[in-house]
């Protein structure tokens, strides 16, 4: 199955080592980065589609539009049943931890830097996810 892959992360290096990953893993579909919210949730308003699935990677902490911003923006159009959230940051403080358990698009929260370990447990996550929404 492929899915668009939003990368939506303001660190260039982290996002080409996420890239790199992303493929190694095999994690099929389209990758497309972002730098900041705005431009991801801009993409996401004109062209969501609930016939495709989205794996979105997502920064909390960046300039412009952060990932609370851009989570709150989403949630009032994207469905569980073919988007996945996996917040993605440097600090992993308790109150953020708590409040992204609440949101049901966030499938989970993973702490920088990524291993591959990591990579491997989320391309299980998402196939698990939509492998058993598909008919048979």
């Amino acid at each position: 199955m492929k899915y668009q892959l939003l990368l939506i992360e303001d660190d260039p290096i982290f996002t080409f080592l996420l890239e790199k990953g992303i493929k190694h893993t095999e994690l099929k579909g389209e990758i497309i980065s972002f730098s900041n919210g705005k431009p991801a949730i801009e993409y996401l308003t004109e062209g969501y589609s609930e016939s495709n699935n989205y794996i979105i990677f997502l920064d909390l902490n960046m300039p412009v539009m952060n990932g609370w911003e851009f989570m709150d923006q989403l949630e009032t159009f994207a469905k569980t049943e073919n988007c996945m959230v996996f917040v993605l940051t440097s600090s992993a403080y308790r109150n953020d931890i708590e409040r992204l358990k609440k949101k049901p698009l966030v499938a989970d929260f993973v702490t920088k830097p990524i291993t591959e370990y990591i990579l491997n447990g989320i391309k299980e996550t998402i196939e698990d996810r939509f492998e058993k929404n598909q008919p048979i």
